[in-house]
């Protein structure tokens, strides 16, 4: 009997040619790989996911609050003002825009934005041509209930509390809306039920977060 006879009866290996090669020395290079895997793929979805989530839309016109504060010393509720019934009136209409500017009576002939703004909303006569479909970027849902005149009149809040300075801006925003909820970006950043009842127990009316004052 041949020793590779021999070999095959007693189950014993016939010598260094017939041993199975040797895998990877045990290491920490697998656990290197996954981490790095795992921080690339986070810093990817956080750049793509705001994509994915939100919308981004156009105003209809730029406007430049800051010529009609700062240069022109216009005061916000004088656009932006109360009913007699004590709402808040919100964006002004376009009527309110032609008080100041029309063709006929133009505040700069040399202002390209003003120029702009006549050309697409407003007819040769002074009359509207078509509506401007502003995007709210406070809008909020149909159940609930909010009072400026409360929070401005009686709480002694400023706009800018809840809006940022949009008094001193040259221009206006993108605005982004969720995809899912349909609510724009600035609600989810500022917005949320929790902020509100956050801000009450802050100025100690921890009363106002019962759910029947603000949804109605």
């Amino acid at each position: 009997m041949t020793q590779h006879d021999e070999a095959q009866v007693t189950g014993h290996k016939e010598g260094p040619a017939s041993e199975h090669p040797k895998g990877p020395a045990p290491g920490g290079g697998g656990w290197l790989f996954f981490f790095g895997g795992l921080v690339v793929t986070a810093v990817i979805t956080w750049l793509i996911w705001p994509t994915l989530l939100y919308s981004k839309k156009p105003q209809p016109f730029s406007f430049n609050h800051a010529i009609h504060t700062v240069e022109m010393g216009m005061a916000c509720d004088e656009c932006h003002v109360f009913t007699a019934e004590g709402r808040f009136q919100g964006i002004p209409a376009l009527e309110e825009c032609l008080m100041c500017h029309t063709w006929s009576s133009r505040q700069n002939e040399e202002n390209e934005v003003e120029t702009a703004f006549l050309e697409e909303f407003v007819t040769k006569d002074d009359r509207i041509k078509k509506s401007a479909d502003w995007h709210v970027y406070s809008g909020q849902p149909d159940c609930v209930y909010f009072s400026h005149i409360a929070h401005v009149k009686n709480g002694g809040i400023s706009c800018e509390a809840c809006h940022g300075d949009h008094g001193k801006s040259t221009g206006l925003r993108p605005f982004y809306q969720n995809r899912l909820t349909k609510y724009s970006r600035d609600v989810w950043l500022k917005m949320k039920m929790t902020d509100c009842a956050d801000c009450h127990t802050k100025r100690g009316k921890p009363e106002n977060n019962a759910c029947f004052v603000c949804h109605k």
